[in-house]
């Protein structure tokens, strides 16, 4: 069945029965597109070319998937980064990929994508499905059912142009293009894994180098109370030494980002105003509670809902207790207070034994109307058929799906949905709750007929009907006002961040420290929500020490913010990182030094006695390798491995790591011998190079660190 045929003539079950809305998602106005003529308006590049419009496609088609995965309309700001990096990252990959491959005549054309996309669709229907399209398939499947979601996979292009169809489309492609994506990096990884080469002398010397020993070992921590008075220095020397030699590899700035500190003025009601809320909390109650139910709800422009519902829909803690348990039906729910955040009061004024859900056969009957242009029925065509198809049905005892056929083009046999009751139109409920099974019902949607034959239905269940009216405790605009005068003041008393930072502290301010924001994020430090803020700090004209206005975060507190440090892309100078080296040094020298303080204690005490010392103990047989990684040598650090190889036996010794102390008494060493071909060998040197299981991601790291990347894309907020 055509996609677009399947969606018109099941859209009224679909759409309107159960309100299913998963192809009417409105995307936002992302079709905006900065000027290119200059780095001041790209918002990005790869290898010098701006790709803003393709970040700006490949995010609506990440944020449509997103969107079908998790079952959600909208996302929170922190999901909404998490999809930001999930399109730069993929689109860095991608374009480095296609530049690779070209280079090798490799290039992925546009007919590899095309059966890329036939192989996905038809291992569906295989033992080993496509990972990708498994879990797009599943999750429309669990929103429109498995038949109807093979229906539109089957004939998904049709959809390209389809308005009520492009978020589905939208995903669809994010789909091919990951999966494309996969390809390309298996397709050149299993390339690049052959260009590392190994000669058979190293990897035999590593081979007889890689002996194993029993030894009686302890760590020990440089932390440990024994040590408190260890200290070490570092010259300036030293710093700078370090420094030269490592500024290439370890202080280089990838994306470019900045320290922040904000201040917080919480947005929370005053005594003042708890107490007003009540008390208009508890004058609406009484004038409920005496009051016509119907008469009042109207007057608070509220409808009531006459849907039954089951214990297990209460979805507020407490509630469900108060309707079925200790409130009569018929009685007034008092108000009562939840979690500090609403009042509530209200009434039970319904109860009944009900099915939860009901089983029906359909056959849908669209007529010609503003949303069904391509219909010839008109309305009262499709009144008369259906009225007719009832009279067949009942008088005839004729199953529904016999007819069916003849009324879906023979294209299907069988039409059968279980409507639950929750999310169902209630008046369509009701009339089928009347309708015994077997029974046909007859229901008038917006845009057509349904002819539904009952076929079963759940057990019924105790069931309650209630109005609930809710009160937010919420701050008044006076109180709003005071907190934000108080904010701004904050704000111009203020000429930095160390003074934001000081002041704060003098008057009881909270402040939060975020260190290394990049510009797409969502968060300062622990605090959500701070888009605004990091979008400002981002801002052309902002520099070190500015300060923010006073910015509303979500209405839950306001924000006063400084940025404190500001790190482009590119080498940090020594100034910027030179505290970060000291304290690295410093900890390295100390464990050092309490390696050497061990070692003079070693002389005079045995292991099991400085274990006490130590607050640690001592492990018998413990084996190491020397090729080993770290979780196959008991968590022992690299650095330390080649120094305990070389000690003597039955001679307890003091080696320091980066972080750790170790004391360790050989017992033994085993010889080891090379392999006759030396595959284990190299296999062990290629994960000493590059890391065990790493060699992939090294690979497209060191492409990615050598491709020309801007990355502005904090300009996605401000176009």
């Amino acid at each position: 069945m055509a996609a677009i045929g399947s969606i018109r003539k099941h859209g009224v079950a679909l759409m309107i029965i159960i309100g299913i809305a998963l192809l009417a998602f409105i995307l936002g106005d992302l079709s905006q597109v900065t000027r290119t003529f200059s780095n001041k308006n790209v918002m990005a590049k790869i290898d010098g070319k701006s790709v803003d419009q393709e970040y700006r496609t490949l995010y609506e088609q990440t944020t449509s998937l997103f969107r079908l995965l998790q079952n959600k309309s909208s996302f929170d700001e922190n999901e909404t980064a998490q999809i930001h990096e999930t399109t730069w990252r993929s689109l860095i990959q991608e374009k480095i990929l296609d530049k690779q491959l070209a280079a090798l005549g490799l290039s992925y054309n546009a007919d590899m994508i095309e059966e890329l996309k036939s192989e996905m669709l038809a291992s569906l229907n295989t033992q080993q499905p496509n990972q990708y399209m498994m879990q797009f398939a599943q999750a429309l499947a669990n929103q429109i059912g498995p038949e109807q979601t093979m229906s539109i996979l089957s004939n998904i292009e049709e959809l390209a142009n389809n308005e009520q169809g492009k978020d589905l489309y939208s995903a669809y492609q994010a789909i091919v293009r990951y999966a494309a994506l996969g390809e390309k990096l298996n397709r050149y990884n299993a390339l690049a894994q052959n260009t590392l080469y190994f000669s058979n002398p190293i990897a035999k010397k590593l081979g007889e180098d890689n002996k194993s020993i029993m030894a009686s070992m302890m760590m020990v921590n440089p932390e440990a109370p024994a040590f408190k008075d260890v200290k070490a220095t570092v010259s300036d020397k030293e710093v700078k030494d370090f420094y030269n030699t490592h500024k290439d590899d370890l202080f280089v700035v990838t994306e470019q980002n900045r320290d922040i500190d904000v201040a917080i003025f919480p947005i929370n009601p005053s005594a003042a105003d708890l107490k007003a809320i009540e008390d208009s909390v508890r004058a609406d109650f009484a004038k409920f509670s005496t009051s016509d139910m119907a008469q009042f709800c109207t007057e608070m422009n509220r409808t009531v809902d006459s849907t039954f519902y089951k214990e297990e829909d209460i979805v507020l803690e407490g509630l469900d207790s108060i309707l079925f348990k200790s409130t009569p039906v018929g009685s007034v729910i008092e108000p009562f207070e939840y979690e500090n955040s609403r009042w509530y009061f209200g009434k039970v004024f319904g109860a009944a034994e009900r099915p939860d859900s009901i089983h029906v056969a359909l056959i849908e009957l669209p007529y010609k109307n503003a949303q069904n242009q391509n219909e010839t029925r008109t309305r009262k065509q499709a009144a008369a058929l259906a009225d007719s198809l009832k009279d067949v049905i009942t008088s005839n005892q004729n199953n529904i799906f016999a007819l069916q056929r003849d009324y879906i083009s023979g294209e299907r046999t069988d039409s059968t949905l279980w409507l639950p009751e929750r999310g169902t139109i209630v008046e369509l409920y009701n009339g089928l709750i009347g309708t015994p099974n077997g029974g046909v019902y007859v229901y008038k949607a917006q845009g057509g007929y349904l002819v539904l034959q009952v076929l079963e239905r759940t057990a019924p269940i105790s069931k309650r009907q209630f109005v609930l009216f809710d009160y937010p405790i919420v701050p008044s605009d006076a109180t709003i006002s005071q907190i934000k005068s108080q904010a701004t003041e904050f704000a111009a008393s203020i000429n930095n961040a160390e003074e934001l930072t000081t002041k704060a502290a003098s008057k009881g301010i909270q402040t939060v420290k975020g260190t290394g924001v990049t510009p797409m994020a969502a968060t300062i430090g622990q605090l959500p929500n701070c888009r605004d803020i990091v979008s400002w700090a981002f801002s052309d004209d902002v520099k070190k020490d500015d300060i923010s206005d006073v910015i509303n975060v979500e209405k839950m507190f306001f924000a006063v913010a400084s940025v404190n440090n500001i790190r482009k892309t590119g080498t940090q100078k020594l100034d910027d990182v030179k505290a970060d080296i000291e304290a690295m040094l410093s900890a390295q020298k100390r464990v050092a030094a309490i390696a050497d303080k061990v070692n003079k204690d070693l002389a005079s005490s045995s292991m099991e006695t400085l274990a006490t010392t130590y607050s640690t103990q001592v492990r018998d047989s413990v084996r190491l390798i020397f090729a080993g990684d770290m979780y196959q040598n008991s968590g022992v650090e690299g650095k330390a491995i080649g120094t305990i190889f070389s000690l003597p036996t039955n001679k307890p010794t003091a080696v320091s790591g980066d972080n750790m102390v170790y004391v360790v008494n050989v017992k033994n060493v085993e010889s080891a011998n090379p392999t006759n071909e030396l595959f284990l060998e190299k296999n062990m040197l290629r994960n000493l190079v590059v890391g065990r299981d790493r060699n992939e991601s090294t690979i497209l790291n060191y492409l990615v660190k050598e491709a020309k990347v801007l990355d502005n894309r904090n300009r996605f907020y401000q176009n």
